[in-house]
C-alpha cells in the first residue's frame, strides 16, 4: 500500500501545481478569453441558423459529438498524446472544452441539419473533417492552448470523418427504431 501512497502524494503535488500555474498564467489570459468566447459565442450564431422542425434529430447529433468527441480527448490526453496548456478552469482534466462542447458539435449539427442525402453529408464531412483538423485545431495551436505531444494532425482527420458517419448513422437507427415502434404499436 506504500506505492499507493506515494503516487497519491504526486497527485495531490501535481494538483497543487496545476491549480497554481493556472492561477498565475492561464486565469484571465488572452487564451482564456479565447476559450471562453469560442465556448459561449457560437451557440448564438448557432440559434439563428438552427430549424426547429429538425430540432430533436440535430440535437441527437450534437450530444453524440459531444460525448464522443470529449470521451476520445480523454483517451488522448491521458495518454499524453496531445495537451491543453490553457483551459477555462484549473481542473486536471478541462470539462468545458469549447471544441467538444461547442464548435464539433454545432459544426456537425449545422452539416446535419443542411444535408439531406447520405452523398451531400458525406461529402460535406470531408471538408469538416479538413476544416476542424487544420483551421481550427491550427488555430488552437496558434493561441497555445492545444499542443501536439505524440499526435499527428492527418490522424485527426479520419476520425473527424468518422465521428460525422456514426452520428447520422445513429440518428438513423433511432428513426427507424421509432418507426418500427410507431408501426408495430398501431397494429
Amino acid at each position: 500500500m506504500a506505492s499507493l501512497d506515494k503516487v497519491l502524494q504526486i497527485q495531490e503535488k501535481a494538483s497543487k501545481l496545476q491549480f497554481q500555474y493556472w492561477q498565475e498564467e492561464v486565469y484571465l489570459s488572452p487564451q482564456w478569453w479565447f476559450l471562453l468566447f469560442s465556448l459561449m459565442a457560437p451557440w448564438f450564431l448557432f440559434w439563428l441558423l438552427f430549424d426547429r422542425n429538425q430540432a430533436f434529430r440535430t440535437w441527437i447529433v450534437g450530444l453524440f459529438i459531444m460525448l464522443t468527441s470529449f470521451f476520445l480527448d480523454e483517451v488522448g490526453a491521458s495518454f499524453q498524446l496531445w495537451e491543453y496548456p490553457y483551459t477555462l478552469t484549473p481542473l486536471e482534466r478541462e470539462v468545458f472544452d469549447p471544441a467538444n462542447f461547442t464548435l464539433l458539435p454545432i459544426v456537425y449539427m449545422l452539416v446535419y441539419q443542411y444535408t439531406r442525402s447520405w452523398k451531400g453529408y458525406l461529402i460535406s464531412l470531408i471538408f469538416v473533417a479538413l476544416f476542424n483538423t487544420y483551421i481550427g485545431g491550427g488555430l488552437f495551436r496558434l493561441i497555445g492552448a492545444y499542443e501536439l505531444v505524440t499526435w499527428k494532425s492527418i490522424y485527426s482527420v479520419p476520425i473527424y470523418y468518422l465521428l460525422g458517419v456514426l452520428a447520422r448513422y445513429f440518428v438513423q437507427c433511432l428513426k427507424k427504431s421509432e418507426h418500427q415502434n410507431k408501426t408495430s404499436s398501431s397494429t
